[in-house]
């Protein structure tokens, strides 16, 4: 690996990505927009569940947030179809640049990009919906962090495995709602029917926000949600395998669009 031409691809795609940010503004304004219709019924259901001085944000932010970091895989998607449909995916690979310093770069970029949107939804909802954390803001942060990097892999693993943009996009699309939505991202996963609850818990979305939800309502520490943090890290390392393998079994090619 070659720090120089992977700090050269990712400064390549910062470049681009800068130069159109109109799809990672959308997804950051959206949440915000939508989050002041579901807050009193998310109020509603954490007073039910013995919750006091809640005011809904601490269901509805989170989970908002999670649920367009799912919407926000199609642009590390795009990154790598772009150079097929720009015919440069072959040039980058015969240059000096190597494939793992190729893929490197972009995922380097795409989980930035994760990181600030998830960032700036929360952030926001501290002012905008007096969105509160009463335990570790440390923990609320590796707990972001981790999340961020099993949403870009898991972007990059559909990258890896399908022949084109278009299928890669709309698998994302699928998936991400599925997955946000068993995870928590609408309502609580205590409301689940048993069945549910137990296919939740193969959801990184659910390991994401149950330790959100522990954070923001219990005063949760580090400590109380190594497990989720170390489900989450275990995820992703099997979301990066498997993008691996697919980028050695079934490159792409010129044209996969």
């Amino acid at each position: 690996m070659s720090i120089k031409q992977v700090y050269a691809v990712a400064k390549l795609n910062t470049r681009l990505q800068l130069g159109d940010p109109t799809v990672p503004l959308i997804l950051m304004l959206v949440p915000l927009v939508m989050a002041p219709f579901m807050l009193p019924a998310a109020k509603i259901q954490l007073l039910a569940q013995g919750y006091v001085h809640v005011n809904g944000s601490e269901q509805v932010i989170p989970g908002l947030a999670v649920l367009f970091s799912f919407f926000s895989i199609q642009l590390i998607i795009q990154m790598f179809f772009d150079e097929t449909t720009w015919n440069t995916w072959n040039r980058l690979q015969v240059s000096a640049t190597s494939l793992g310093d190729i893929i490197l770069g972009k995922v380097v970029i795409a989980y930035l990009i994760q990181v600030i949107q998830l960032t700036v939804v929360l952030l926001a909802s501290t002012w905008l919906f007096r969105f509160r954390i009463t335990g570790s803001w440390w923990a609320f942060v590796l707990v972001v962090l981790t999340f961020a990097a099993v949403l870009t892999l898991f972007g990059t693993l559909l990258v890896s495995w399908t022949p084109s943009a278009n299928v890669a996009i709309s698998l994302s699309n699928l998936l991400g709602i599925l997955m946000a939505g068993l995870g928590g991202s609408l309502s609580p996963t205590s409301t689940f029917p048993a069945w549910a609850k137990h296919l939740a818990r193969l959801d990184p979305a659910y390991w994401g926000l149950s330790a959100m939800h522990r954070i923001s309502l219990g005063a949760a520490g580090v400590s109380d949600v190594r497990n989720d943090l170390l489900v989450l890290l275990l995820i992703a390392a099997a979301f990066g395998i498997l993008s691996l393998a697919g980028f050695r079994y079934r490159p792409l090619k010129e044209g996969d669009d």
